[in-house]
């Protein structure tokens, strides 16, 4: 019986059989060992009395030693790979531990470390600087050394990412609980980097001081302690009278500026920051404060409900304005005074607000009936006209109206018609108009209008001497490149006409934008168009303007115009012959246009050829 367990099946039922050199599970069969060698010492006797024992020893880190050929260049020729791949990983340990000032215990525990790695086979994959950097960090955790994660990215220019990625691997396949980092281990190497002079150590033991009360309201678990030391050392430095700034800080500590601040926020809502210099000197407050995490989701959670009671409170604000609303309509509906008539629809208000709700034909209707009530036109009914026809009434109506109130007519209700001089729009009609008829009779001179413009608003607009050289200076710092082009092109320029290769481009010529087309109508504005631009010179456009004119114009208009072209007669005489011979079967193929040869069948031409031959 074995105290071994089958890997197969979990049976400790395991037969050892130390004369054959194997291991077979008892209750599966398989065989789990096979040539065991026994590691027990055997000691013979020398020829001269003693005892010495059988083997060698075989050193852990260098292998088993193969034995030399005599020749001292071929003492490493066998050396295994495992041997050269840890030597490499010592030498490479041994140069990170004296940059980071390591002792040579951490060291060696790193290259520990390094070897449980290669036996497990995590280095494949991996490069060995990154495997090598994460032990050593694996020994600054375990050890409480102080160094950071990030001085071992700087010395292998590495994403300090991929590091941790690759530590994380490690730690956990390892099965090696890295401790949290206590963040006053880094505090009196940033002091030291901020150059605190005599108070160095007065500094530092404040800030692990206010560490230490940041660690008690539990600012400090899933926090970088680099963010704590920075936030730390910035207080304690404004308190013994350093101006350290956020930036110099940002930079020793290697930490985001808005992380610095969140930390200071963070302990401003501690009850340690309401103390004064002295009484944190002095005391230590017991109470502790809740997490930040959880005083966020509080106030996370109060601000949620806070905005739901203000959407009620604003819900029953509007439904009490729309009451109060109502109410003032209805008010106002009933002191209104009610019109009668035929015209009264127009002037409710109820009316006009579901006017354009009504389809179209029943508007036409109504304002049909009203035009036949009136005996006017529907175009003809406006407003005004509604007020002049407006009906008196008679004194049989009044008699039986008898004390009733008497309605106020239309004119009455409306008000005056606004015009242009009520609304103060006849100056500037005058000056529209003006400025029109100027506009139209006067030329585009190019010129400016300086008219109305005093001297010393004009004078605003100049630059000083002081200004035009500020100015000078600012362009050409914008445009340097620009003139940098410019030099290079005028030398490369004058460097082709040295060597006569250089070619003279031709100056374009300056197009005048053509004044716009005024005319009264269509007709004219086409005219005026073509004749500033012919579409084609194989046109005669002096036809195209009989086309849209009567027979009786057309005699008076070509007695005044001039003789038309030659090419203008045969496309009349063409029409004209084509106009006398009206179409019929009779009529032959030659003298149809190509167009209608197609769809004329032949058949009507072998008739006229029979009836020609019998004539």
């Amino acid at each position: 019986m074995s105290s071994k367990v089958c890997r197969n099946c979990g049976s400790a039922d395991i037969d050892v059989d130390q004369a054959r050199g194997d291991a077979v599970c008892m209750g599966c069969g398989s065989v789990l060992e096979d040539n065991i060698i026994v590691s027990e010492v055997e000691f013979v006797e020398t020829g001269g009395g003693g005892s010495s024992a059988v083997g060698q020893f075989v050193s852990a880190e260098d292998g088993a030693r193969q034995p030399s050929f005599g020749d001292a260049h071929l003492a490493g020729m066998g050396s295994e790979s495992r041997a050269q791949t840890l030597s490499k990983a010592r030498q490479h340990i041994n140069t990170l531990g004296h940059q980071l000032q390591m002792s040579q215990r951490c060291l060696d525990t790193a290259l520990n470390f390094y070897k449980m790695a290669l036996a497990r086979r995590l280095t494949s994959g991996r490069r060995s600087a990154h495997v090598i950097a994460a032990c050593i960090y694996m020994v600054c955790r375990t050890e409480g050394t102080p160094h950071m994660l990030l001085d071992l990215s700087d010395l292998l220019q590495v994403n300090v990412y991929v590091l941790g990625k690759t530590f994380l691997v490690l730690a956990r396949e390892l099965c090696i609980n890295a401790p949290a980092i206590d963040p006053c281990l880094y505090i009196p190497r940033f002091a030291q980097m901020l150059e605190f002079g005599e108070k160095n150590h007065e500094v530092s033991m404040t800030a692990m001081r206010l560490v230490q009360r940041m660690k008690r309201d539990w600012m400090h678990t899933g926090r970088r302690p680099s963010g704590l030391c920075g936030a730390a050392l910035l207080v304690a430095a404004r308190m013994h009278e350093f101006c350290r700034t956020v930036k110099e800080v940002v930079s020793v500590v290697k930490v985001c500026e808005s992380t610095l601040r969140k930390r200071l926020t963070e302990f401003e809502d501690t009850p340690t920051s309401e103390l004064t210099i002295e009484e944190f000197m002095r005391m230590d407050l017991d109470e502790e404060c809740d997490p930040p995490c959880f005083t966020a989701g509080l106030r996370k959670k109060k601000a949620q409900q806070l905005e739901v009671e203000l959407r009620k409170k604003m819900d029953d604000v509007q439904d009490e304005i729309h009451s109060f609303q109502d109410e003032i309509d209805a008010e106002l509906e009933s002191s209104r005074p009610k019109l009668r008539g035929v015209y009264a629809c127009y002037v409710d208000e109820g009316c006009i607000k579901d006017s354009a709700d009504y389809d179209e034909p029943g508007e036409e209707e109504e304002l049909q009936a009203v035009a036949k009530h009136f005996g006017k036109d529907a175009d003809e009914l406006t407003l005004e006209a509604l007020v002049k026809l407006e009906p008196r009434r008679t004194e049989e109506d009044e008699e039986q109206d008898g004390p009733r109130r008497k309605a106020p007519s239309l004119a009455s209700i409306l008000g005056p018609m606004p015009s242009a001089a009520t609304l103060g729009l006849t100056e500037s009609i005058r000056t529209c108009i003006g400025n029109e008829k100027e506009n139209d009779g006067a030329v585009d001179s190019g010129e400016l209008d300086l008219s109305g413009i005093d001297d010393g608003e004009i004078e605003l607009y100049l630059l000083s001497d002081k200004e035009v050289q500020i100015k000078t200076a600012l362009w050409m710092a914008e445009n340097s490149d620009y003139l940098k082009e410019q030099r290079e092109k005028e030398a490369k320029i004058a460097k082709e006409k040295e060597l006569g290769i250089y070619k003279e481009k031709k100056p374009r010529g300056t197009s005048r934008r053509r004044a716009p087309i005024r005319a009264s109508t269509a007709d004219e504005a086409i005219e005026k168009m073509l004749e500033q631009k012919k579409i084609s010179s194989k046109i005669n456009y002096d036809v195209l303007k009989d086309l849209n004119i009567k027979p009786g114009a057309s005699l008076a208009r070509k007695a005044e115009s001039p003789k038309a072209a030659p090419s203008a007669s045969k496309l009349s005489a063409r029409k004209r012959s084509t106009a006398r011979a009206p179409l019929s079967l009779s009529t032959p193929l030659s003298t149809l246009g190509k167009r209608l040869q197609p769809f004329i069948s032949g058949q009507p031409n072998k008739k006229l050829a029979v009836e020609q031959v019998r004539l």
